[in-house]
């Protein structure tokens, strides 16, 4: 069952990026560039460690095909300019990495890695916080139900396992509360 559960959860990440593109390319959306840098290269960097760990899962799979895809799109269509936010995010990254490399371990590069994940999804938080508008609903909506089965599919509580799903739970619940509870707040 939670190799069920790892697959759908990799199947509704990538479905997640499909309206969440297709936002960009109609420009209904702006994405914060940091964010999706950020979350590329520590993606990718979580995914070569859960390689080497034999603890991949699906969600780290479809969250690492299509954060690329935005991120040439954000490249060109996302947020201009680099806030001193983005750049305290960008450098929180490049730490992480370094980390990985100095310990050569790499639990505790996927454990760097999902912190400054975390990190660096600030700037996204803070832009949707101003204007939720800037984000699409129905890919982070996708996203969230994709963490729900990755948190159902976690075969091992140890960190190399389970600190990747734990953590994009754990972002994917901010960003429905941004998205969905904020404005009912600020109507009142």
């Amino acid at each position: 069952m939670k190799n069920t559960f790892s697959i759908l959860a990799g199947i509704l990440f990538a479905l997640g990026y499909v309206p969440y593109i297709r936002a960009i390319l109609r420009r209904q959306i702006k994405p914060a560039k940091a964010s999706w840098i950020i979350w590329g290269t520590l993606d990718t960097i979580t995914l070569a460690g859960m390689i080497a760990k034999h603890s991949v899962n699906g969600q780290i799979l479809g969250a690492f095909i299509g954060v690329w895809i935005v991120i040439i799109l954000t490249l060109k269509r996302g947020t201009p300019g680099w806030t001193l936010l983005d750049k305290f995010c960008l450098a929180g990254a490049a730490l992480g990495i370094i980390l990985w490399k100095a310990s050569g371990d790499p639990v505790l590069g996927i454990m760097t890695s999902l912190i400054v994940v975390f990190l660096g999804s600030v700037p996204t938080f803070v832009s949707a916080w101003k204007d939720p508008s800037r984000e699409n609903k129905l890919a982070w909506t996708l996203y969230w139900i994709s963490c729900i089965f990755a948190f159902l599919g976690i075969p091992k509580w140890t960190l190399q396992d389970a600190g990747q799903p734990i953590d994009f739970l754990f972002i994917e619940s901010i960003m429905m509360c941004i998205l969905y509870v904020r404005p009912k707040l600020s109507a009142h």
